[in-house]
């Protein structure tokens, strides 16, 4: 875990806070670049994954297959990493405002877009579909489908962060029996889910939350409790071991978050917590000051944008005749990255679509200009 070192020194006037102030900004942004660069891996792995899984190109089933067994899981897990018990007011506002909000706007935008493009292509869509369009649309989760297929991510991210912190506000930390507990019923709901009720489709994606917790909580034990790199070493070999014994005798791996396809029971889970602890680790090395990582830290600034936009560059791509994964893959990333950057500028838009930013001053500039145009 990165520290940050604060020194005082009281030599002349004013002197402690200078350097207090030159401390911090030597520290911090390597702990920012450290998380940002485990984003950036994740929503590269999760565009990649989403674009080989409709391609005919030999190696990228293996590809898709390999990045599936843990891309989903790894952010709540980053998630988890940042949790801390929050009083549930704050909390709620905090996620309305930094995540729904951006939800509610990316997916007005896009089923809006998605309908200007078929329009452009001479597909006008009949009424009855507009009217699935919004009522999928209202139903989230898996009822979200191809351009829209990676909103579920949000509202379970929500509903598991809401969860998670109650129990939190009643137990001590990670490793107190009750929480130990409540994370173990959780994982055992969540493969009980898969067996029996794996095609119900839940508002909201509310039946991936018990997975999500599972993997929520191993994010905030990295926090609170860390892992040597020994222990790290020991976990993932343990784990490799056994899943390779479990797919030598005919075990299916197949992982989909999304769809309640978690793997075997309990072994699925710890092969996502294994690939995402290796992970995890080698971006910690490389966020030693000596390595230029910063690019891929300033694409996990932009995940959340990027997360909800590249399908929409994907499949509108796809649909107009391209077919080059590498240029589609550069695209679902570079064009909601570039979205991300125009947004962040806008003191009016950033509120709404990026979760940053003062929503009253936006409302008080919109007025503004509405007035100004008026007038």
């Amino acid at each position: 875990m990165m520290q940050c070192t604060i020194a005082i020194e009281t030599e002349g006037p004013g002197r402690p806070i200078g350097r207090i102030q030159e401390t911090l900004t030597l520290n911090l942004p390597l702990r920012e670049t450290w998380l940002d660069t485990a984003k950036g891996l994740g929503i590269t792995l999760v565009v990649m994954a989403h674009v080989l899984d409709h391609s005919t190109w030999r190696w990228a089933h293996p590809i898709y297959f390999a990045a599936s067994l843990f891309f989903m899981p790894f952010f709540f897990i980053i998630s988890g990493y940042l949790f801390a018990v929050t009083e549930r007011k704050a909390l709620l506002r905090k996620r309305v405002q930094g995540l729904l909000i951006p939800y509610v706007m990316f997916l007005g935008a896009i089923m809006a877009s998605v309908l200007v493009v078929d329009f452009l292509r001479g597909d006008t869509p009949a009424p009855w579909q507009i009217r699935e369009l919004i009522t999928d649309a209202l139903l989230g989760g898996r009822h979200l489908t191809r351009e829209l297929g990676v909103f579920w991510f949000v509202t379970c991210l929500v509903a598991t962060q809401l969860v998670y912190n109650e129990v939190a506000i009643r137990t001590s930390g990670p490793t107190d029996p009750g929480m130990l507990i409540f994370v173990g019923a959780s994982v055992g709901l969540a493969y009980f889910i898969q067996a029996y009720w794996q095609e119900v489709r839940t508002p909201l994606a509310l039946t991936n939350v018990p997975l999500a917790i599972g993997a929520f909580w191993f994010g905030h034990f990295l926090r609170e409790r860390g892992m040597s790199a020994l222990w790290s070493a020991v976990f993932v070999v343990a784990v490799a071991g056994v899943a390779l014994a479990a797919a030598l005798t005919g075990s299916d791996f197949t992982f989909s978050m999304k769809n309640a396809i978690f793997g075997p029971p309990l072994l699925g889970l710890l092969v996502a917590l294994a690939i995402s602890t290796f992970i995890l680790g080698l971006i910690r090395f490389m966020a030693m000051p000596s390595l230029r990582i910063a690019p891929l830290a300033e694409i996990g600034a932009a995940s959340l944008v990027i997360m909800f936009v590249h399908q929409f560059v994907h499949f509108t791509l796809r649909d107009f005749g391209m077919s080059s994964e590498l240029a589609l893959i550069a695209l679902s990333l570079g064009l909601p990255y570039l979205l991300y950057r125009g947004l962040r500028s806008s003191r009016i838009l950033s509120p709404w679509f990026i979760g940053s930013g003062d929503l009253a001053l936006s409302i008080q500039l919109m007025r503004r200009s509405l007035a100004f145009r008026a007038g």
